[in-house]
């Protein structure tokens, strides 16, 4: 049965040998090596050591998924948007074949892309390149160098990450369990992860910080308060394992009220929890996205877009700004595509930095005491399906629809929960399905829905749901 605990250091390097031997470049990895190498690597290439310098100095850092199929031209590119795109923070993506642990198809993707001499693989083999080649890339930049991405089973890919100068990944449970595949059981995922966070946990003992970080899960047309139950069970786990240093990120949908009081309500959910656990040694900051289910295709709305998710950042108080390209909904954005959006970024954050901006505080009260009281119902009843055991609990919630994801590939979702925005652009739930909610909160998004419903002489239907998700990238929040 599946059950929380912390990997024993017995079992972790038993399961650490069956890990490396998947492939033959996990032969080159020598934890200890690895952590004496992390030590040489000057301060600011460490991913926290940078965010508590952009927590010090109200600074905002724009990151994004860069991947090429050979370290060369992963170097180049880097060094471009280091250069020309004045990135603060730069990433590796890995390739779809890595991600699927398809080691073999990664390695003649490698091989054809060195002998036709371009990327023939949408990003980075990783396992392929193995240690030598993560380290070439990390000491050909200033910047920190983190992994974006994430997989089903990342062990082996976050072993070469790690042992290659990278601090960080995201071991985040409910996202590669609902996105990455239709059938894989929450127990496999849960497993592999917990793998992954022992890991970093084992650095940050031995005194290098790693950070993990979690979004929940693709969560588009969602309130934010699903969201915010998943990260915490997500990250409850990986402090389990010993990581220290924990990022979340607020999936922004435009309403600056509901992303203000989504971020504000998190943080303070995210320490509870782990205060209620006896995690009291752990750090934790966020980070935005403006989640969007389609991306503009015109140049000048994607920039609105960049600019909307500087703008989410700052009012919300967060450090990192995952942004996404102006070519997003076009192509695998070339490096000038990428340069320029970061160039982009960094004005507006620079324009941004000095300002006082508020969000009406009232509005931010209400919104805020209704996502933690949602946030709340939701992880309540998880604990107490498990008796207390996290995952337990999460299992047994997912089969019962208490945690839910409408957009998952995985089958194991109930699928029940519905929602559309209300007059404001913020999300509200149109069908709670199985969610534990009191009448209070049913009520609540009842009438927030009424009321768009009154404002545009129209009931609410299935089309709307539809309208709302694609409706940024048609140029408006709302209709």
């Amino acid at each position: 049965m599946i059950r929380t605990g912390r990997l024993s250091e017995e079992e972790f390097f038993k399961e650490r040998k069956e890990v490396l031997a998947q492939w033959p470049t996990g032969a080159e990895i020598d934890l200890d090596e690895a952590i004496e190498y992390h030590k040489s690597l000057p301060p600011h290439k460490n991913g926290i050591n940078k965010l508590r310098y952009g927590e010090e100095h109200n600074e905002i850092y724009a990151s994004t998924g860069m991947g090429k199929a050979t370290v060369e031209e992963q170097i180049e590119l880097l060094q471009y948007i280091e250069k020309e795109g004045q990135a603060d923070f730069l990433a590796i993506s890995p390739d779809s074949l890595t991600r699927q642990n398809d080691y073999a198809g990664a390695q003649r993707g490698l091989e054809e892309s060195i002998k036709l001499g371009r990327s023939t693989l949408n990003g980075l083999p990783v396992v392929c390149v193995g240690v030598p080649g993560i380290r070439r890339i990390v000491e050909s930049v200033n910047c920190p160098v983190q992994p974006r991405y994430g997989a089903a089973d990342a062990r082996l890919c976050d072993e070469v990450l790690f042992a290659g100068g990278c601090a960080g990944s995201a071991p985040d449970l409910f996202m590669d369990f609902w996105q990455h595949s239709a059938r894989i059981s929450l127990e496999k995922v849960y497993s592999t992860h917990r793998y992954v966070s022992r890991l970093m946990g084992y650095y940050t003992e031995h005194g290098v910080p790693m950070a993990g970080s979690s979004q929940g899960f693709y969560g588009a047309g969602l309130p934010p308060s699903l969201q915010t139950a998943a990260i915490v069970i997500s990250l409850l786990l990986q402090a389990e394992q010993g990581v220290k240093h924990l990022r979340h990120m607020i999936a922004c949908h435009g309403d600056l009220v509901q992303d203000v009081a989504c971020a504000r309500v998190r943080l303070r959910l995210i320490k509870k929890y782990l205060k209620r656990f006896g995690y009291n040694d752990t750090d934790v900051a966020g980070g935005v996205s403006f989640n969007l289910m389609q991306y503009p295709v015109e140049v000048g709305a994607s920039l609105a877009i960049v600019f909307m998710n500087t703008l989410m950042a700052r009012v919300c108080g967060v450090q990192m700004s995952d942004i996404r390209t102006v070519a997003e909904a076009k192509a695998i954005p070339t490096k000038e595509d990428i340069a320029f959006t970061f160039r982009t970024a960094k004005v507006m954050q620079n324009l941004l930095q000095k300002q006082k901006i508020q969000v009406d505080k009232a509005a931010v009260k209400e919104e805020a005491d209704m996502h933690e009281k949602e946030a709340t119902c939701i992880l309540e009843k998880v604990l107490e399906f498990g008796d207390g055991d996290v995952i337990l609990g999460a299992e047994k919630a997912i089969s019962s629809g208490v945690l839910d994801n409408p957009y998952a590939a995985n089958r194991a979702a109930a699928g029940k929960v519905a929602a559309v925005k209300d007059s404001d652009g913020a999300i509200r739930y149109l069908n709670t399905g199985n969610l534990p909610f009191t009448r209070e909160i049913v009520e609540f998004n009842r009438n927030k829905i009424a009321e768009r419903e009154k404002n545009t002489g129209c009931q609410i239907s299935y089309d709307a749901i539809l309208e709302d998700l694609l409706a940024v990238s048609k140029g408006y929040l709302v209709r």
